[in-house]
């Protein structure tokens, strides 16, 4: 009966394509407490899908995976779960190989899935051995090409926002969703990830106390805030506030000249104090486009430094390139 009861919850699941807890209890005449029970039961065999959070609950069929067979190495499995994250359109997180399978599909590409994950793991360890070391990205040639005058001594970056060809790489996407969806959860598992890259930083270099960059744009959960919490340096700290000087706020990511950053950075970036005794300092931000504010508050902070400073700017995601790609974090 308890079998049979179960079967009848999955049909009728199935027919109807969606159903509430309540619904079942209405049309099985059992209690919700048993309803409940066959539905845990059916979520454990991966037979439906939990969609929704509470009040509004839906279960709903589960769709078959097809199973591809590419063949694809070890080697180059490894690396990709290691590296990859796909965040479907429902808002899944699939990370590794099944994260990379799944977005084959949403190309239209699984017949391709071997070459495109052996394009992958070269595309990534050619990007890596130009510009990584010790796990990170030094992108300080890159700010010294960029500005006449470059006021932090070295830019690193955790990882770069997106790859050719392959879109945004793990760190991107999280540090994206994350902000726009002012998930709590996602930041910390962001911290989890970069805090141990930030500790050799730290050690590294000596820093003596830590700058976190304000955020523009007003937002009931901060991705700053959150990420200083979280990550929890055990550092002096310098303050910086946000300033808006206009009628609007307007955000880095929605200026697309090089000028309009450097004056954005320049005049809406302020120290609460106005001398630093520090003399190694870090600088922490999302993401790096163009560099500008880095650039800009290192200047402001170096002209309050007593003594000889050195300042290491650290961006979770940065731009390969140019800075457009940074526009939408």
């Amino acid at each position: 009966m308890v079998t049979n009861t179960k079967e009848r919850i999955l049909g009728y699941i199935r027919d109807h394509k969606q159903a509430r807890a309540h619904d079942l209890v209405k049309v099985f005449g059992i209690s919700q407490v048993a309803i409940h029970k066959h539905l845990k039961n059916l979520l454990n065999k991966d037979q439906i899908t939990r969609v929704g959070k509470p009040p509004l609950v839906f279960y709903v069929p589960k769709e078959k995976k097809e199973e591809i067979d590419a063949n694809v190495p070890s080697g180059i499995k490894k690396v990709i779960d290691q590296n990859y994250l796909y965040i479907s359109p429902l808002g899944e997180l699939l990370y590794g190989f099944e994260g990379f399978t799944t977005w084959t599909k949403s190309i239209h590409e699984e017949k391709r899935l071997y070459k495109l994950a052996d394009e992958y793991v070269s595309t990534l360890g050619r990007i890596k051995k130009h510009f990584q070391s010790k796990n990170l990205v030094d992108a300080t040639k890159k700010l010294r090409s960029t500005f006449k005058e470059t006021y932090v001594d070295k830019l690193l970056y955790a990882d770069f926002y997106s790859l050719p060809k392959f879109g945004k790489t793990k760190l991107g996407q999280l540090v994206l969703y994350a902000k726009q969806s002012q998930n709590r959860e996602l930041v910390n598992q962001i911290s989890t990830l970069v805090n141990p890259l930030i500790q050799k930083v730290v050690q590294e270099f000596s820093i003596e106390s830590v700058v976190f960059i304000p955020p523009t744009v007003p937002r009931t959960l901060q991705f700053m805030d959150e990420l200083e919490a979280a990550l929890n340096l055990k550092l002096p700290s310098i303050e910086l506030v946000k300033v808006a000087t206009g009628e609007v706020v307007v955000a880095q990511k929605t200026l697309a000249r090089l000028e309009e950053r450097i004056i954005n950075a320049r005049d809406t970036i302020f120290m609460k104090g106005n001398k630093v005794s520090y003399h190694n300092i870090l600088l922490i931000d999302d993401a790096a486009g163009s560099g500008s504010t880095f650039n800009e508050t290192a200047k402001k902070l170096k002209s309050t430094i007593i003594g000889k400073g050195t300042i290491i700017a650290f961006a979770i995601v940065g731009s390969l390139k140019g800075f457009d790609v940074i526009r939408e974090v």
